[in-house]
């Protein structure tokens, strides 16, 4: 073992998990990257890569007993990746520091969710589950319209679709069963209000520590589609502190008071409620880039080094400046990309800090239904909310697409 490389299994390799593999090498780490897709981003930048799906704990447990054999393995992470429950399966084979096996699986499963928020008295939509279509009538009488209807057991808003009438609402049926490995759906109140990311942390003696909130846009129609985020939060200090009290609450119920914890929120007319619960740092750019640009914080080097068994090093949650910055979606029609425009001009603008592009010359764009399609982002920074935020949006526009004919 003394001359192993400490190594650290990073579950998930697409481009929000890009920083965590830099950051495990400037650690000194030795990194194994694994991804159902073996041309998924990080595959490359890691020390060593496997193409295993991120949801296939069987074959992780597998792959684990081989890497001992050459490699100390000192840590399992993963963030804005919903591969909690494989990243809390492995630490705890491997007697490491992580998420318990338990609350990782209730936070998953949304049903299992609800439920124990509802039953420790935290505030959440109405919601029902079903797994038939001769369940629907009933379903929807308890709900009501609008209302949003769910796979149990996904992320980024696949498989969602929110109605106000019925119509379409075998579509919206048939689309989240697909989308959901139970076969299980959810039916859920659309509620109306301001949407927030809100992440917290317990550090190594279970002190929970609040980190961030974010304000998150979606897109008006049927489609749960985040367009962005502004970074940080609008919302006044008493509200601000509601909301990680109300996240630290939940984190808790699950049986969490180790890592990161991190909640979707909503301010209602009548009051915040919690959206969706989940054990790991956000996904949408907020912890990877919005967090370092506005504040110069290091999330994920924190969660990391819990991971790791080594405590917080206060640095990486002190402020260094106080900027503004926003993420912004660049959406397009569907079909095959001919050629992207604009990029240069875009680059030139005052406040613009990256272009991401998932989606490059000659790739398929399909319909884009949920926040996992998204072709492209671009990444301001300003001196005020307003300003960070208006030139995301006019960035986004800049950048177009030729595109060939719509290909699903």
């Amino acid at each position: 073992m003394a001359n192993m490389p400490n190594t650290i299994l990073i579950i998930t390799g697409g481009i929000f998990q890009i920083p965590a593999v830099e950051e495990a090498k400037k650690m000194g780490l030795k990194t194994i990257v694994t991804d159902a897709n073996p041309q998924a981003p990080c595959m490359k930048l890691a020390d060593e890569s496997y193409p295993i799906d991120i949801f296939n704990i069987k074959a992780h447990l597998k792959l684990v007993n081989s890497l001992k054999k050459k490699n100390k393995i000192v840590g399992v992470f993963t963030e804005g990746s919903e591969a909690t429950v494989t990243v809390s399966t492995l630490a705890k084979k491997l007697n490491l520091h992580g998420t318990p096996i338990l609350a990782a699986k209730n936070c998953k499963n949304k049903s299992q969710s609800r439920r124990i928020l509802q039953k420790n008295n935290l505030p959440i939509p109405k919601w029902t589950t079903i797994s038939s279509k001769h369940e629907l009538k009933n379903a929807i009488k308890k709900i009501g319209f609008p209302l949003i209807i769910k796979a149990e057991d996904n992320s980024a808003s696949r498989g969602s679709t929110k109605l106000r009438t019925a119509k379409g609402i075998n579509l919206a049926f048939e689309l989240a069963k697909k989308n959901s490995s139970t076969n299980r759906i959810i039916l859920e109140e659309l509620c109306s209000g301001e949407e927030q990311s809100v992440e917290i942390l317990f550090d190594e003696t279970g002190k929970c520590i609040p980190l961030n909130i974010v304000d998150r846009y979606f897109t008006k129609n049927q489609w749960a589609v985040e367009l962005g985020h502004v970074n940080p939060s609008k919302l006044n200090i008493p509200q601000k502190k509601e909301l990680f009290s109300l996240t630290e609450q939940a984190a808790k119920s699950f049986g969490v008071r180790f890592g990161v914890f991190k909640a979707d929120t909503m301010i209602t007319k009548n009051g915040p409620i919690i959206l969706e619960i989940t054990p790991r740092l956000s996904g949408g750019f907020d912890s990877q880039k919005s967090t370092p640009i506005s504040s110069g914080r290091n999330f994920i080097r924190a969660a990391m080094r819990l991971a790791l068994g080594l405590p917080l090093d206060k640095k990486d949650l002190k402020p260094k400046w106080k900027k503004y910055c926003a993420v912004w979606t660049i959406l397009t029609k569907p079909g095959k990309i001919k050629k992207i425009k604009g990029i240069d001009s875009v680059k030139n603008m005052k406040g613009f800090r990256e272009l991401i592009l998932s989606k490059k010359e000659g790739d398929i764009v399909t319909e884009i239904k949920d926040s996992a399609s998204r072709p492209a982002y671009v990444i301001t920074e300003g001196k005020s909310y307003a300003e960070a935020l208006y030139l995301a949006k006019k960035a986004a526009k800049k950048i177009t697409y030729e595109m060939d004919e719509a290909k699903s």
